[in-house]
């Protein structure tokens, strides 16, 4: 037993006493006391009573001292071995709420978490817990890989297979950041978890970890499978989230979300695109004034506006108005589209009519236009369909979105 050995080691000490033998045990047994005091409450603090009984008795300072030097040692002892306190969800909601900033991976399918391949996000929230900037780095998406960075209330996506950056300041997009941040914070995922277990609405499992390095987990059964949740010990943090799916008796991985890093020092420049490639054109809807003010003009009338203005900026060749009244593309980009066509002049201007997918939410109108080939001078008379909508973040202004 350890008291034994403890004990067998202090009989077996020989010395002799003397004043500074004795300042120096009572100096050790002050101080292992006083450790013992600040980690267990107790109404009275006794080291100075035993130093005035012990030093009263030279011929039992030693015995003594040695005595409750061992007692001492062995209350610590058994404190530290009962100090463990069971793992309860609050703890890691408590711990939560220190982050400022989270980086995490995103496996979208079983697939990706097979083949280890995921999304990328950084989040930064300020002191209040409020999100202020993230950067999502998309692998697949309908638009294919795409950058997401957002801050200050502006949105700067990047296209990379379309090779252009829409830059939006946009309610939607703002409210999807703000979702993306909610879904993405461990606080708030532990936070609904412990308010459903509180109210008995979900069945929570908690196995703390048998060895050194495990982790601690939270399952929740439920009839499309089980949530698993993997708690650091230490830190009492979320490292990792995964929805589970029973096939043939065994549970697979549909999606995860690991949390690399808390409070990561993350530089500024991550909530940037930083240098773009040379090729990669910019529609820029916050820094310059998109498409026409509509004023007091209806609807269709703004549609007409719109048309009307856009085929004769192209007549003189003005690629810079053309390029906002077509939602702020680049006068190098127009310039670089049109080049082979010549437009001469508008024929005829035709009825607005709504745009044939209703998920627009813009108009469409018939222009007939005079063209000439810039190379063999043919000319010719097209009609061309541009979609015509309201801006986006922008409700009184109007600009061309499609169909040219």
């Amino acid at each position: 037993m350890p008291s034994e050995r403890l004990e067998d080691t202090i009989r077996s000490v020989r010395t002799t006493t003397s004043t500074a033998t004795d300042e120096r045990i009572m100096a050790a047994i002050e101080a292992a006391m006083s450790k013992q005091n600040e980690q267990r409450p107790a109404s009275v603090h006794t080291s100075g009573l035993i130093r005035r009984i012990i030093m009263k008795n030279r011929i039992t300072k030693f015995a003594a001292a040695a005595a409750v030097l061992a007692a001492v040692v062995l209350s610590i002892t058994i404190f530290d071995n009962t100090a463990q306190e069971a793992y309860a969800i609050e703890q890691s909601i408590k711990a939560s709420h220190t982050v400022e900033t989270l980086h995490i991976r995103l496996y979208r399918s079983s697939e990706a978490v097979a083949n280890g391949q995921y999304d990328e996000a950084y989040v930064k929230y300020d002191p209040s817990g409020k999100f202020e900037s993230a950067r999502m780095d998309i692998a697949q998406s309908p638009d294919g890989p795409k950058t997401i960075v957002w801050s200050n209330n502006v949105a700067k996506v990047w296209l990379h297979s379309k090779k252009s950056v829409v830059v939006i300041r946009e309610p939607g997009m703002a409210r999807e950041m703000e979702e993306m941040a909610v879904d993405l914070d461990p606080k708030r995922t532990l936070q609904n978890l412990y308010e459903k277990q509180q109210k008995g609405e979900q069945d929570v499992k908690i196995t703390e970890p048998e060895e050194e390095g495990d982790l601690i987990t939270i399952e929740v059964v439920h009839d499309k499978g089980r949530d698993v949740f993997y708690v650091d010990p230490e830190s009492k943090l979320l490292v990792r989230f995964e929805k589970q799916v029973l096939n043939d008796q065994d549970y697979v991985v549909t999606n995860a979300m690991e949390i690399s890093g808390y409070n990561e020092p993350i530089d500024e420049n991550v909530f940037t695109l930083g240098d773009l490639p040379k090729d990669v054109f910019v529609v820029d809807k916050v820094n310059q004034e998109i498409g026409l003010a509509q004023g007091n003009l209806s609807d269709d009338e703004i549609v007409v506006e719109v048309a009307t203005q856009f085929f004769q900026a192209l007549i003189d060749e003005d690629y810079a108005k053309a390029g906002l009244l077509m939602g702020g593309d680049s006068p190098e980009r127009m310039k670089t589209t049109f080049h082979i066509v010549k437009f001469v002049r508008i024929v005829s201007i035709g009825k607005v009519v709504p745009h044939s997918n209703p998920l627009t939410r813009g108009f469409s109108i018939p222009c007939e236009i005079e063209m000439e080939h810039a190379e063999t001078g043919e000319r010719m008379t097209e009609t061309v369909n541009p979609g015509i909508r309201k801006v986006e973040g922008r409700p009184d202004r109007w600009a061309i979105f499609g169909g040219i």
